[in-house]
This record gives C-alpha cells, sequence and structure tokens, in this order.
C-alpha cells in the first residue's frame, strides 16, 4: 500500500482528499496541527486506513517529527499533498506586518519545509508525487487579499521550478489551483 500524507486536515479540501486517498489504496496520515480537532475525520474514516497525526507546518520540529513517525510507521512517502493554509481578508493598508509574515509562514514557508522533507527518499527511490494546493489567487491577485495571493503566488511558482529540477528524477510535482471552496479557512487568519 503506498503512504501518502495531507497536511491541513480538520476540515475542507485536505480533510476530502484523505478520504479521497484512503479509498482509493493510499495509507493515509493526515497532518493537523490541532489533534482535538481530528474525530470528525475519524469517524468519516471509520474502517479506512487514515491515522491523523500532529503536523504544524509552521514548525521544523514538528514536521521533522511527523515525518519520521510516518517513515518509522510505513516507510517512504509516495504522494505529499500540501494543503495547509491560512487566508486573510483585508486590505494591504491595513494588513499587519506580522499578520503578512504568518500567511506566509503557512501558505508557502510550511508545504517548503514539508517538501524539502520528502524530497531526498524520493529522489532516491525515482518516483513519488507532490501535490501543492494554491489558489486561483495564485494565477488571479485578488484585491483585499494581497499576503494571502502573494504566498499562493510564492507556492505556485515554486511548485513550476520544483517540476523542473525533479523531473529527471521521478518525481511529479503538481498544483491544484482550486476557486472559492467553502471551506472554514478565512477563519484561520490569526496565528493558530
Amino acid at each position: 500500500m503506498k503512504t501518502a500524507v495531507v497536511t491541513g486536515t480538520s476540515t475542507g479540501i485536505g480533510f476530502d482528499t484523505s478520504l479521497h486517498q484512503a479509498r482509493n489504496g493510499y495509507r493515509v496520515f493526515a497532518g493537523m496541527r490541532n489533534l482535538a480537532k481530528a474525530q470528525p475525520l475519524l469517524t468519516a474514516a471509520a474502517g479506512l486506513p487514515v491515522e491523523v497525526i500532529a503536523l504544524d507546518v509552521t514548525s521544523g520540529a514538528s514536521i521533522d517529527a511527523a515525518f519520521l513517525a510516518v517513515a518509522a510507521g510505513a516507510g517512504p512517502v509516495d504522494v505529499l499533498v500540501n494543503n495547509a493554509g491560512i487566508g486573510g481578508a483585508t486590505p494591504l493598508e491595513l494588513t499587519p506586518e506580522d499578520e503578512h509574515r504568518t500567511i506566509f509562514e503557512t501558505n508557502y514557508f510550511g508545504a517548503v519545509r514539508c517538501m524539502q522533507a520528502v524530497l531526498p527518499a524520493m529522489r532516491e527511490r525515482r518516483s513519488g508525487a507532490i501535490v501543492n494546493v494554491t489558489s486561483v489567487s495564485g494565477l488571479i491577485a485578488m484585491p483585499n487579499q494581497v499576503a494571502y495571493s502573494a504566498s499562493k503566488w510564492a507556492l505556485e511558482c515554486a511548485g513550476e521550478a520544483l517540476a523542473h529540477e525533479v523531473w529527471r528524477f521521478g518525481v511529479r510535482v503538481v498544483n491544484v489551483e482550486p476557486g472559492v471552496v467553502n471551506t472554514r479557512l478565512g477563519e484561520a487568519v490569526a496565528p493558530l
């Protein structure tokens, strides 16, 4: 059974992606920053190979611990889905710098850290896939969402460049740019 790690799985796209992968032959490690939110996913995944793990993409120590636990329990990661994200909806002049940095820390740097955690083994095995959930805002800037749009543009660019770096090693990198999806992303503006 192949192994998948999905970040940001307490609701929305990450929640549904975890279930979809588990129904289609993957052992899924569903990363959540707050394990108190795990029960809805565990209930929905009853009988499916889904394990919830602590994974805060803004913490290098959390990422290291999570990927070490996955490797010890299931071996190398075959698929990484970078889904964890936070939003923001204020005009630039009203967006405090710390909020701007928090959005980038989660949406961009968190995904980069996770990619760096799986890439050496994927390259060595000459197989693997990385899916970055960016946004249509990563292609078309949205007013009053400057920090969010900029972070998604950065992730979009990183994914495109990385795809060129690793294709010769058999590793595929895909960016997915959903439009508006009914998730609770907007509630996650403040540091979580």
